[in-house]
Formats: structure tokens, C-alpha cells, sequence
């Protein structure tokens, strides 16, 4: 594979999605995730507004460690866990229930919440066989999650298909009621991702989320605007959003309407910085863009 930089992010997807999915069926025939969330749930959240994240493309070469001091002392209240994209935190489906313990523990003795996990799975691939594996993939992570206390997964709709047609939104919207339901009661949500990829906006979003039955599934908002018409689809069911380069742009003011739209439907949920450059972002840069983007969540959650 070409280093992430020279990569696009819809090719990066394309490439991780497959052979993940394959390895992770493997894994969770030795290991039986899901077990520890159901001794200890997941913690509520203690804010009365939006809180801030950044997801370990930030910082793919640091461990969890860093990870989690670096997040308590810059201000972040919790991190996105990046999982099958190279990082070094050590954290996958194949890591032992051990590894998960440990892992949760860190966050909780610093106090720093796991915003999600986020997935190179996606449920629009039209062949049975691929399809499946995604299946079975988006279920470990769920476990996965669940063990860490993390409370959404991030899944795509892709499948390598040019737009959503009607056929791939019954696909998918029937795949995150299969799973939807297998993590029912653990306390992670499966997520969509909208804004991008063939959930470009409200209409797609909507043709999909309309058909979901599942009580436990939610949306993910992929960029820091949002207007009228994708809140009215998605305010019901967003439980995550997606921040890029551009709240790094001086004067961008994009959290300030974000976080005012959001207290009115009492959202509690995670913003979280994804930026994919290929490489650890300065540390400096991060620390101040912590105090700016939380700024914004402040005032605009007057």
C-alpha cells in the first residue's frame, strides 16, 4: 500500500476495508468479546454541552499512553480510537480481554472518555460474500467497543459503488438492524457516517435512516456545518461528529453555530478532530486548537 499521505481517503477506505473485515472474522473465533461491558457499563456523561475529541490520525505514531496524557493535559475530554489504519496505540479486535481492561482503565484513572471507535467498515458492497464479512467485522468491533466503554463505532456506507441507489439503502439500513441489535444492551452504538462517501447529504441520510428499526443506531455528521434540512434528518438520531482542516483555518468560527444547534435538541456528544496528514500533527498545534475549538463550544452553547 502507498503511504497514507499519498493516499485519498475514500482509496485508503477501499484498500483497509476488505482485508480487515477477513482478519477480524479470524480473531473473534479466539476471542469472545463483549464480556466486560456488561460487569461495568459505560459511564454517563458528566458535560452539559458538546465535548471535544481528536481522532489518532492526529497522532498515528503515538502510543496509548501519550495518547491519553497529552489528551487530559491539552483539555480534550476523550479520544477516537482509530482502529485497522497502522497506529501505534495497540488497540484492535485482536487485542485480549486484558489489553481492553488496561486500556480502559488509563482512560477512566485520567479521566478521559473513548469518544468511539472508528471503522473502515462499510455495508453497501453489493457481493454476498464481502457483504457478510462487513457484517461480522462491524459485530467484533462492537464488542470491541463495549469492552472499552467507548459508546458509538463509526461505520461507512461505501462499498465501492458510485451513488446510493435504492438497493444499497435497503442493504445497509437492514445491516445496522442486524447489528444494531447484537449490541443491544451493551452500550455502543452503531454509527453512519454521513457527509461523505454516497451519504453525501440529507436525501441520501435520510433514504437510509428512515428504514433502520433498531432503537440503536445513530448518525455521525462528517463536517462542522450543518444546514436546515440534513438537521431535520439527522437531529433525531446524531450522536457523533467529524471536524477537518478547516477549524484550523483563522477566523473559522464553524463550533460556534454547530454547538448553539445542537443545545437545542440537548445533544451530549462528542466533536472530534479528524485530520488525516500521514503523520503526527505538531503537538503545539493541537494543544491550541483544544483551546479555540472549546471556546467556540462555550459561547455558542450560551
Amino acid at each position: 500500500m502507498a503511504p497514507l499521505s499519498q493516499l485519498s481517503r475514500r482509496e485508503f477506505l477501499t484498500k483497509t476495508a476488505s482485508a480487515s473485515a477477513i482478519s477480524l472474522i479470524a480473531s473473534r473465533a479466539a476471542f469472545e468479546p463483549g464480556r466486560l461491558a456488561a460487569a461495568e457499563p459505560a459511564s454517563a456523561p458528566r458535560d452539559s454541552q458538546m465535548k471535544l475529541s481528536f481522532m489518532t490520525f492526529v497522532c498515528p505514531s503515538w502510543t496509548m499512553e501519550k495518547i491519553v496524557r497529552f489528551a487530559k493535559e491539552s483539555g480534550y475530554d476523550g479520544v477516537e480510537i482509530r482502529v485497522d489504519a497502522g497506529h501505534q496505540h495497540g488497540i484492535s479486535s485482536k487485542s485480549s480481554e486484558e489489553a481492553r481492561r488496561q486500556a480502559r482503565k488509563l482512560f477512566a484513572d485520567e479521566g478521559v472518555e473513548i469518544a468511539a471507535v472508528a471503522t473502515s467498515v462499510q455495508f453497501a458492497n453489493p457481493n454476498p460474500d464481502v457483504h457478510k464479512a462487513q457484517l461480522e467485522a462491524a459485530k467484533v468491533h462492537l464488542d470491541l467497543a463495549a469492552d472499552l466503554g467507548a459508546p458509538v463505532v463509526r461505520i461507512f456506507a461505501g462499498g465501492g459503488i458510485p451513488k446510493l441507489t435504492s438497493e444499497a439503502a435497503r442493504q445497509v439500513a437492514a445491516a445496522f438492524d442486524e447489528i444494531g441489535e447484537h449490541a443491544q444492551g451493551s452500550g455502543s452504538c452503531p454509527i453512519l457516517e454521513c457527509g461523505h462517501d454516497i451519504i453525501k447529504g440529507a436525501t441520501e441520510a435520510g433514504e437510509v435512516i428512515r428504514q433502520v428499526q433498531t432503537r440503536n443506531f445513530g448518525a455521525l455528521w462528517n463536517t462542522s456545518t450543518m444546514d436546515d434540512a440534513t438537521f431535520a434528518v439527522l437531529k433525531d438520531r446524531i450522536r457523533h461528529f467529524h471536524v477537518h482542516d478547516e477549524v484550523l483555518e483563522p477566523g473559522n468560527t464553524d463550533l460556534v453555530r454547530l454547538a448553539g444547534r445542537m443545545k437545542g435538541i440537548g445533544f451530549r456528544g462528542f466533536v472530534s478532530l479528524e485530520i488525516i496528514h500521514g503523520k503526527d500533527l505538531p503537538e503545539d498545534l493541537l494543544k491550541k486548537t483544544a483551546v479555540e475549538l472549546k471556546r467556540q463550544i462555550a459561547e455558542g452553547s450560551k
